[in-house]
């Protein structure tokens, strides 16, 4: 069976989607099946998935448009077919709970290095808590050279959470392999970037067992 992996964050702008389509990338060029289930509202990961298609004739990957109500019957199917099942909660807090502690093997929380973002998480680290879901939180769109990321973690540290040491720098070849339908490990592989992919990617694998 698939492990089953939640990409969770109340607050907007987060860079959720976005991080959940690198990961993808990375594990389809693993050799990993991978199955994308988008559950937010807004689509964004259906969007990113038409235009992968669109511009690369095959996606690599499945892509399941899912809802509320019908997300633990898509998720057990995707498992029983996938390694991996990755999965773009919505931002209702309340939402995701009912579903997260039935599927998932695993949760992601992705937070920009601000304490705005840190205080607003609480709602999501929360949430997981609840549900007896494992999670952990990771520093995206970490800006070069601040000690803004140092001050998140310690004020995340505060809450309980567990923190991947690997954090996610802002750069623009995330934007761009995003435009793209792509991942940095496929339009940039040497990058900065796609290292970071990389390491992350290998760290929640670990995690998930």
């Amino acid at each position: 069976m698939g492990k089953v992996i939640l990409f969770a964050q109340q607050k907007g702008g987060s860079g959720k989607t976005t991080l959940l389509t690198q990961i993808a990338c990375q594990l389809i060029g693993q050799n990993k099946s991978t199955t994308l289930i988008d559950v937010d509202p807004q689509r964004t990961v259906t969007s990113w998935f038409d235009t992968r298609l669109q511009k690369r004739g095959e996606a690599g990957m499945e892509l399941i448009e899912s809802s509320e109500w019908r997300v633990s019957g898509d998720v057990r199917r995707a498992r029983g077919g996938s390694d991996y099942v990755l999965i773009d909660a919505p931002g209702n807090a309340d939402i995701l709970g009912r579903f997260a502690m039935r599927e998932a093997n695993f949760a992601v929380v992705p937070c920009q290095p601000s304490m705005p973002d840190v205080w607003a998480s609480e709602a999501t680290l929360a949430m997981l808590t609840k549900s007896a879901c494992d999670h952990a939180v990771v520093l995206n769109r970490c800006p070069p050279r601040s000690k803004a990321a140092d001050e998140a973690a310690e004020a995340l540290s505060e809450t309980g959470a567990e923190i991947f040491a690997e954090r996610i720098g802002q750069r623009a070849a995330f934007t761009d392999a995003f435009l793209k339908g792509a991942g940095v490990t496929e339009t940039q592989k040497s990058s900065k970037a796609a290292e970071e992919i990389v390491a992350l990617t290998e760290a929640l694998v670990k995690e998930v067992g």
